[in-house]
């Protein structure tokens, strides 16, 4: 609790003024289960010794528009495809648009366009292949694609490995592969499989790049796509949800230039073809399913439409029980009843393990990670909601993220939190019910002091082991950043600002001798006084707002305040409380003075004046069996809560 004047401003309060002796022996309060709202407390994560953090999270991908495994739920308890879209796209109505052409950048395939091939599927004896307007036939084969500077040299196998049958080069930036039934695709000749497509397949140069592109009716491109984006045992009324969503976003996205509308990856939607068909010409694994044809052709045609035009239907796996706002007015952030409640739902609630080396891969210039820090949430559902932002402390500074890709950490989604560990330090920033900063330090059977060791303006742990005190500097798991001797092992140990320089030192008592010294450093006191009874109960504070810590004595509810380091009467007597109570001291409102407060199972009365009175705030915190631990925790001149809780 040392106070120390700087130049920038006024006297800040740096510790507690809870007795040692109290700390001890106090059995603390019970964290709250409930979530916090967003607020401007970071939460910091030391590195753990085990090199991961066991984590929480909630939904998978980007939580916009609908839920897929809500729209199950949903379905479940009774909704029809027309309600699961309405709550999910709010304000958009039911529109009709046909069966028009959509064109599908197929991207695996666009990466080996050069060297790609076609062949004739099961039933087909002829293939079209040239220029779009007027495409030749020819017989059935494996047609290998080979651009060149100015069009595409097209030979013909009939096997893989076989002779070059047929070969011809076709002019032009733009080459179609048709058949009255689709077409299969591979990446190369030597393939022993290809995706069997609707529609034809066309092989588009645009400058240096080259597409290769599935031109398909709506219809039969969602047939490849619903059992890719929900699976196909999933009720009538979600794959039906599914069709119109899939739909409306295929429209809503079709580009009006550009060789095609959309891809076939989760970038855009996932999209799978027809079926895999071998290169003898077997179907070996059906892409389309009975179910969800059914429910594309019960939906056909329809789309959500707002405002004149087709929706844009975001929707992910799972949104966690609470949507994310997108770009558009009926992409609303709102509460989702129906998210977690599909049975076989294991995705909008799960559990993983982040590794301190994933983390630290965001270290500048490859240096090892410190502690993490999550800057801010959304306050939106549980956990205070998804990160928005996170800082990496490392050996080389610090880098801040804030793409949803860098925040998720390869998990499900960035609507995560590590869990609690089992023992270790908690400390809150605000009189709220949730940790900000968790950490575990020492064997987790220590004696737990808090001080501001170095003049910073943040409080912060030490452990005593005997009559030896192991100091760290800064909150967050490590190695300690001093060690010393004072004192005997059965000392009672007090801390203190006693020369009001900014730093905390320690001090012992013995009956009611009290030896305080004004340096880190093993040695003898520099002060010795002495005060009270050897029955009386210490308190610790700054009790005048003068910057330095002295000492009280507790009789009863009755409290003896002296606000000198020298032996004499009181200058202050106040009763608080009654006498069961256990008594902290604090500097609770921040304008540099201690007061008291008293605990009550694990609610905890906090008085913002040294008079007698009733609370000025009231709040709970900690659980039974956990040490309380008074000090300000990040620099801001107030006093919170911290527990230590041990093994």
């Amino acid at each position: 609790m040392s106070r120390v004047q700087r130049p920038s401003g006024p006297r800040r309060p740096a510790r507690n003024g809870i007795g040692a002796v109290l700390a001890v022996t106090l059995a603390a309060l019970t964290l709250l289960g409930q979530t916090t709202p967003a607020a401007a407390a970071e939460e910091v994560y030391g590195v753990p010794s085990s090199g991961y953090w066991d984590v929480t999270g909630h939904g998978w991908g980007h939580g916009i528009g609908m839920s897929q495994w809500g729209s199950q739920g949903a379905a479940q308890q009774g909704l029809t495809a027309d309600q699961i879209l309405a709550f999910y796209y709010p304000g958009t109505t039911s529109n009709n648009v046909g069966n028009p052409q959509i064109r599908v950048q197929l991207r695996a395939l666009s990466a080996v366009a050069s060297g790609s091939t076609y062949s004739t599927p099961p039933g087909q004896n002829e293939m079209r292949i040239g220029n779009p307007a007027t495409p030749e036939r020819h017989p059935a084969g494996r047609y290998t694609v080979t651009a060149t500077a100015s069009g595409f040299v097209v030979e013909r196998r009939a096997t893989i490995g076989g002779p070059v049958l047929f070969s011809r080069t076709y002019a032009g930036s733009e080459l179609i592969f048709s058949t009255a039934d689709g077409v299969v695709a591979s990446g190369s000749q030597g393939s022993t499989s290809g995706t069997w497509y609707r529609g034809y397949v066309r092989i588009v140069r645009t400058g240096s790049t080259l597409d290769v592109i599935n031109n398909v009716p709506l219809q039969e491109y969602l047939y490849g796509v619903a059992p890719r984006e929900s699976p196909a045992s999933w009720l009538p009324a979600a794959l039906q949800a599914q069709s119109v969503a899939a739909r409306s976003y295929a429209l809503s996205v079709r580009q009006a230039t550009g060789p095609y509308d959309l891809c076939d990856t989760t970038a855009c939607q996932v999209y799978g073809g027809r079926a895999v068909v071998s290169s003898s010409g077997a179907v070996t694994e059906g892409r389309e399913h009975t179910n969800t044809n059914q429910a594309v052709n019960a939906t056909s045609g329809r789309v959500r439409w707002y405002a004149g035009a087709v929706a844009f239907t975001q929707f992910s796996s799972s949104n966690g029980g609470f949507s994310r706002a997108g770009s558009r007015p009926y992409l609303t952030a709102r509460a989702d009843p129906y998210s977690g409640t599909a049975s076989g739902d294991t995705v909008s609630n799960w559990t993983n393990r982040l590794q301190v080396s994933t983390v630290a891969a965001y270290c500048p210039s490859g240096g090892s990670l410190q502690r993490l820090v999550i800057v801010s949430r959304d306050g939106n559902g549980d956990l205070g909601g998804r990160i928005t932002s996170a800082r990496v402390e490392c050996s080389t500074g610090n880098r801040t993220l804030t793409t949803t890709g860098q925040l998720s950490f390869g998990m499900r989604s960035h609507w995560w939190r590590p869990n609690a560990p089992a023992f270790g330090f908690f400390l809150s920033n605000t009189f709220g019910a949730e940790a900000d900063t968790v950490f575990a330090l020492g064997a987790g059977t220590e004696t737990a002091l808090v001080g501001d060791w170095d003049g910073d303006g943040i409080d912060t742990i030490a452990l005593r082991r005997g009559n030896l005190y192991y100091i760290r500097n800064s909150n967050s798991a490590g190695p300690f950043d001093r060690v010393i001797v004072y004192g005997r092992a059965d000392d009672v140990v007090l801390v203190g600002d006693w020369d009001g320089n900014g730093t905390d030192t320690l001090g012992v008592r013995r009956g009611n001798i009290y030896h305080l010294r004004n340096t880190l450093s093993s040695g003898v006191a520099d002060r010795t006084i002495a005060y009270g009874r050897n029955s009386d109960a210490i308190l610790i504070g700054d009790w005048d707002g003068n910057g330095t810590d002295t000492l009280a004595v507790r009789r009863g509810n009755l409290y003896y305040l002296r606000n000198s380091l020298t032996s004499g009467e009181a200058d202050r007597t106040i009763a608080y409380g009654r006498n069961a109570d256990i008594v902290l001291t604090g500097d609770w409102d921040g304008n540099g003075t201690d007061t008291l407060a008293v605990r009550r199972g694990n609610i905890y009365y906090l008085r913002n004046s040294l008079t007698s009175g009733e609370a000025d705030r009231t709040i709970a915190y900690g659980r039974a069996s956990d040490v309380i631990l008074i000090g300000d925790w990040d620099g801001n001149r107030t006093d919170t809560l911290g527990v230590h809780r041990k093994r």
